[in-house]
This record gives C-alpha cells, sequence and structure tokens, in this order.
C-alpha cells in the first residue's frame, strides 16, 4: 500500500467516525424501516475498499483470530452503545441518541481498534490494518447498537415521554 493510499484511508475513515459521532450526539428519529442503512452502507463500502487488501494477501490463523476477537469487541461496544442510548417520544415519533456515557465508548472501541493495530501489524497480520476491515468494525458496532435500539422499543418502560 503506497502512502498516498495510507492517507486517504486514513482520511476516509476519520470523516465516516466524525460524522457517525456528530450523529450520535443529535437526537435522530428511530425509523424502522431504515435502521440498518447505516450499517449495511459501512459493510458494503468496507468490503469493496478492503477487496485491494486482501487481493493476493495471505491471510494467516493470527489475522482470523483478531478480526474475529475485535469483531466480537466492536459488536459488544455497539450493543453497550445501544444500551446507554437516551430514548424519548415526540409527537409519537420515537426518538433516540447515544449521549455522554455512550459516547465515552468511542474511546474503549478506539484503544481496541488502536491495540489490534498494534498486535497485527508488529506480527505481520497487515490485513487487519486496512482502512475496509475498520469499516467493516464499524458496521459491525453500529449493527450492535441498531439491535439493542430495536430491542428497546420494544420495551416502553424504556423509553421516556417529552
Amino acid at each position: 500500500m503506497s502512502l498516498q493510499n495510507a492517507v486517504l484511508d486514513g482520511v476516509l475513515v476519520v470523516l465516516v467516525l466524525g460524522w457517525i459521532i456528530y450523529r450520535q450526539t443529535r437526537w435522530q428519529v428511530v425509523d424502522l424501516t431504515r435502521v440498518w442503512r447505516g450499517p449495511i452502507i459501512l459493510a458494503v463500502v468496507g468490503v469493496l475498499v478492503s477487496r485491494s487488501a486482501v487481493a493476493g494477501a495471505s491471510i494467516g490463523g493470527l489475522a482470523v483470530a483478531l478480526l474475529a476477537l475485535e469483531a466480537v469487541l466492536s459488536v459488544g461496544i455497539g450493543l453497550g452503545m445501544g444500551m446507554l442510548s437516551q430514548m424519548r417520544r415526540v409527537d409519537g415519533e420515537l426518538q433516540a441518541r447515544t449521549g455522554l456515557a455512550g459516547s465515552l465508548l468511542w474511546f474503549v472501541m478506539l484503544a481496541v481498534r488502536l491495540g489490534v493495530d498494534v498486535w497485527a501489524s508488529a506480527s505481520g497480520a497487515k490485513i487487519v490494518t486496512s482502512a475496509g476491515i475498520i469499516l467493516l468494525m464499524l458496521a459491525l458496532n453500529r449493527a450492535g447498537r441498531t439491535v439493542m435500539l430495536l430491542r428497546r422499543t420494544r420495551q416502553p418502560y424504556q423509553v421516556a415521554a417529552h
């Protein structure tokens, strides 16, 4: 991977993450017909971006183990974000935002990502550090949050009326 591609990948990941964090701090209508749109888009873009990193690369057992570990942690952190999200009903519409406590979990996500990157780089599992894989992990995180929000929408006592 060239330096220019690495910089572009980094910028892409930072922009996507910044957009997600910004949207999480705002009250958003929980539209049950569109809640999976974000995770699916991130996953598709992640797969497309990672295709070039995977082409010709050997994927060893350590890379698979690191990917599995990060995937489980990404989903778990997403579930935590969904659990900590604030929910309310305004004019009959359900709204949610992650709030401060849930947003702090982004630092946990970042620490996990950095730890996995360092481990993967030191061990020669470079595929794990690609921008496409990072986007796939973001997709899993968003999917975890979505699953928890949907679960909470079925429990009216967890939604405050405003």
